[in-house]
Formats: C-alpha cells, sequence, structure tokens
C-alpha cells in the first residue's frame, strides 16, 4: 500500500492525542499549522519531532489513512472525527516501528523553518562549489529561486576562500559531520547532491533506489538535515561553512508573527489588558499567545500570571489525571481558570 509509512505516523500520533482531540488536530500538526491550539497540541502530547513534516498532505488524503486504519481494525471510534487505537493498532506500531523506527533526530517543530531554506542553500552551494573547482562555467542551476542565488554570491564572497579551498574545506565539514550519524544512512542525502558531471537524483528515484515507501524516505532525509542543523548549530565554529548557510536564520525562541508583537509589548511592561487593547484583539487570543510563549522561552515567568501556590495545585491535579483535557484538571483545581491551568502545563507541569 502507497503511504503505509505515513499511515503509521498518523496511527502513532492518534496514540499520544489518546481520543482528546479529532483527526484534523493531527493534519494541523503535521502541516505544521501556526495556531496557537496546534502550538499547544504539539507539546502537551510530545508530538513535536512531528510538526510541520508533511506540510502538503491533503485533508482528503488524512481521512483516506484513517479509513484505511479503521478497516485493518487499528482504530475505534469514541466520537465524532476522534478515535482511540485498538490493542490490534497497538500491536501493529509496536511491531512496524521495530522494524524500521522513527528516526531519532527528527525534531520538526525545532527546525521547521530553517529545514527546507538549508537544504536549498547546500545543493546550490554544493553543486556551484563543485562546478568553480573544475572550472566549468556551463550548467544549469539546480535551484531556481533568485534569492537563493543572491544568497550564495554573498556567501562565496564571505567565505574568501580560493576555489579549491572552498571545495575542500565544505568537503570536509560535510564529512566530519555526517560521519557520527549511526542510524541513519548519510548517502540518503548525498545521493541527492549535484556536483560536477554528476546529477542528484530526486526524492521518488532516491525512495526507488533506497527500497523504501517515498514517506518513510522523506522522513529520514528531514531526520539527517535536522541532525545536521542540530551539530552544527551547537558547535558553529567546528563548521564555520555549514554554520554560514543559517547564519542570517537563526532565531532564539520560533513564535508565530503575532505572539512575538505580544511578547515585545509584554516585555515593555503592559498588561494583558493593556496590550489586547492597543493589538484590538480579543483578551483570550492575548492570553493564547502568553501560552505560546510560555511553551518557547524558557526564562519567560508566569508566576506574575498564576500564584505559585497555585501553580503548585494544578501540577498536583495534572499528576492525578490521565487526560489533557483541561475540564478534568479544572475539576480538582476549581478556583483556577482555562488560562492558568494552560500556562502550567505549557511550562512542563505535566512532567512529573
Amino acid at each position: 500500500m502507497k503511504k503505509f509509512y505515513l499511515s503509521m505516523i498518523v496511527l502513532f500520533c492518534l496514540h499520544k492525542i489518546n481520543g482528546e482531540r479529532t483527526i484534523y488536530s493531527i493534519l494541523h500538526l503535521l502541516n505544521g499549522k501556526k495556531s496557537s491550539q496546534t502550538i499547544q497540541d504539539a507539546h502537551f502530547f510530545r508530538l513535536t519531532p512531528f510538526f510541520s513534516i508533511y506540510p502538503s498532505l491533503k485533508r482528503v488524503e488524512l481521512e483516506w489513512i484513517i479509513d484505511f486504519l479503521k478497516k485493518q481494525g487499528f482504530l475505534s471510534q469514541n466520537g465524532e472525527q476522534s478515535y482511540n487505537v485498538t490493542s490490534l493498532g497497538l500491536d501493529q506500531l509496536t511491531v512496524y516501528f521495530k522494524q524500521d523506527p522513527i528516526p531519532m533526530h527528527l525534531n520538526g517543530w525545532r527546525y521547521h523553518n530553517l529545514t527546507e531554506l538549508f537544504w536549498e542553500r547546500l545543493s546550490l552551494a554544493v553543486q556551484v562549489i563543485s562546478q568553480l573547482k573544475n572550472r566549468n562555467t556551463k550548467y544549469l542551476p539546480i535551484q531556481k529561486n533568485k534569492e537563493i542565488h543572491q544568497w550564495l554570491k554573498e556567501y562565496l564572497y564571505k567565505s574568501k576562500l580560493s576555489k579549491d579551498e572552498l571545495a575542500e574545506k565544505l568537503y570536509n565539514e560535510l564529512v566530519t559531520c555526517l560521519e557520527t550519524l549511526d542510524e541513519l544512512d548519510p548517502s540518503i542525502l548525498v545521493k541527492r547532491l549535484t556536483g560536477f558531471s554528476l546529477i542528484g537524483l530526486t526524492k521518488t528515484q532516491a525512495a526507488d533506489q533506497f527500497g523504501m515507501d517515498e514517506e518513510a524516505y522523506h522522513l529520514h532525509f528531514l531526520s539527517i538535515i535536522h541532525y545536521m542543523l542540530e551539530k552544527v548549530g551547537t558547535k558553529p565554529s567546528d563548521f564555520p561553512l555549514l554554520s554560514l548557510m543559517i547564519e542570517d536564520k537563526k532565531r532564539n525562541a520560533p513564535l508565530t508573527e503575532s505572539s512575538n508583537r505580544t511578547f515585545n509589548l509584554l516585555q515593555t511592561g503592559y498588561s494583558i489588558d493593556e496590550i489586547a487593547q492597543i493589538r484590538k484583539l480579543k483578551k483570550n487570543t492575548i492570553e493564547d499567545h502568553l501560552v505560546e510563549i510560555a511553551l518557547n522561552i524558557p526564562f519567560f515567568d508566569i508566576s506574575p500570571f498564576v500564584d505559585i501556590n497555585k501553580q503548585e495545585n494544578i501540577k498536583t491535579a495534572i499528576h492525578s489525571v490521565s487526560s489533557k483535557q483541561l475540564k478534568h484538571i479544572r475539576e480538582l483545581v476549581p478556583d483556577a481558570d482555562y488560562f492558568e491551568i494552560r500556562l502550567v502545563l505549557a511550562r512542563g507541569g505535566e512532567q512529573k
């Protein structure tokens, strides 16, 4: 069956949300929808690796996958567009991912803003530098985006290296970066690169060559990119040429644009009500922004919004219920509102 690997990813996500959200929350997660609800779900249900890993997945495709999983006996319906994974489905997940584990370096939430850009820049840089080294000027760039072309011109200038030095150093950085990638085959990425007298494979061609489901290949490819971004970002001095490819795009926190504007106003000293008035937004929208900020800004202090004692009461309630539905938590802490509970959850209140 086509897209069987993707079906297993959907089944895994449904298992994690445990019937507490509809199937469309999975679609929003895999698409990388930057709504406060989707961002919160990604964190609450420990699904951040899967954020934005299948941005082109369509609603009709997800519904087809759900129908397939139901027919296999892997799902049981517990509400409108809401499902639980059956014991048969859990067995299937165990067997399937034991044979082909979810790549451990996958980190869609952290790197969804950089993945495509890094690949476009890396692939064009490898192609052009390879052609320069071999003194060949007659070739068609594999990337058509003019902004990427302009970036490469500046990149070549900033490197301050000769053609041969540039080729050697970039090659050495790539080898050093990828040689410690134990659980994945680096050639999954390398086979896609184009160079002098060498044309890189398409995603479909590469999947066929590796004998992989195309969606499985896609996830393994993403995992290698995320691994590289992690390694280069952690030790940029070890990878000066690779780190230069993302230097201008690094962000400390991947906030939505609207939440970032709210955060800037918070830092200036405005209250929630004042920010809502300034921005002409509803108060609960600003509260959504604060939850997103709490999820992504390590130093963000929620105590001005939730009393310390109440935070502890909420954490105790969270630990005593298995559900992430806020009403179940609030029943145990009736003096806490939903906003306060969400803030505590966002700050890792579910962690024991």
